[in-house]
């Protein structure tokens, strides 16, 4: 429980506060803590993964009625895009390599990340 309350935390601080305010908790799955995907909130990220997150039904069926107008503000961080014709999943871009998909429909949201290659790192992008 220790380490789901320090994931969560660690990973709403490098969330927009407005998007860090939906998330209530990590969907997790048998052996989560020993995933490399739990090493994003500690601090000790693998090159690429995927965290599944559970959001705020309020903040769900507000983007079901209003579409991207119940988006939460992402404070300069990044833009949604709608995915589909429906209106109720979209994506943003936070930082380089680094994409949120929030689904209405299904109260989630991913956060999906790919560290640069060390090659890249060492120009300095």
């Amino acid at each position: 429980m220790r380490l789901s309350t320090r994931l969560l935390r660690r990973l709403r601080q490098g969330l927009p506060p407005g998007l860090a305010a939906a998330v209530l908790r990590v969907e997790q799955g048998a052996g989560w803590s020993a995933s490399p995907l739990a090493a994003l909130g500690l601090g000790t990220a693998p090159r690429h993964g995927c965290l599944r997150l559970q959001l705020d039904a309020t903040l769900a069926e507000r983007i079901r009625q209003r579409g991207a107008e119940g988006l939460p503000a992402l404070d300069g961080a990044g833009r949604w895009q709608a995915l589909g014709r429906r209106g109720l999943r979209f994506r943003a871009v936070l930082r380089e390599r680094q994409v949120v998909v929030c689904d209405a429909v299904h109260q989630r949201l991913w956060l999906l990340w790919r560290e640069p290659g060390t090659a890249r790192c060492a120009r300095g992008h």
